[in-house]
């Protein structure tokens, strides 16, 4: 094996070449992950470390590019944007149902969701539950079953946040509430 390559395990009983690492790392922002290059010396090299500081490598939350990044937000790097409600980039720590721990669920994961989780108290349950909640949220926010279409400044429009004073109305619109019995 080459001396000058340094697996990240390694790195742990050689603490200099740790430390070199950790002060040359370069931190960007990539989606909802923090990217970590630890640079051609260090194998792996590339590290995907989630806001909830744990690394997509072996070592996990043990890992020195957890480190690394919570360096680098202390010094008031730009932080990775919150992924929207319902959508998990990976397996939440804590249940947001209960708080208890949580494993990743493969058979649960899509493109519109992210990461399947399962509680490891209250099971797939608490996951589809707060998969409602997520859902709640959203059409709390939009009213519309059909916004109102209507002729705003000379331009016909979808108007999405109501019928304004000015507007030409071309169609009421349809609420959600307007059509949802709940009885």
């Amino acid at each position: 094996m080459d001396e000058s390559v340094i697996s990240t395990l390694m790195m742990h009983a050689h603490p200099e070449a740790l430390q070199l690492a950790i002060m040359e790392a370069n931190v960007i922002v990539v989606g909802y992950f923090y990217a970590v290059d630890f640079g051609s010396t260090v194998k792996p090299q590339q590290h995907r470390v989630g806001k909830n500081a744990v690394c997509s490598c072996y070592l996990a939350e043990r890992c020195p590019a957890v480190e690394v990044v919570q360096a680098y937000l202390e010094r008031g790097g730009e932080r990775a944007p919150e992924p929207p409600a319902g959508y998990y980039p990976v397996c939440p720590a804590k249940c947001p149902i209960c708080g208890s721990q949580t494993a990743y669920e493969a058979r649960l994961s899509s493109k519109r969701r992210g990461a399947g989780w399962r509680c490891l108290m209250g099971g797939t349950a608490h996951y589809w539950e707060r998969m409602g909640q997520a859902l709640a949220d959203k059409f709390a926010l939009n009213p519309w079953l059909f916004p109102p279409l209507v002729v705003r400044e000379g331009v016909q429009c979808l108007a999405w946040d109501g019928i304004q004073d000015g507007d030409q109305v071309l169609h009421p619109g349809i609420r959600r509430s307007e059509t949802i019995s709940c009885t």
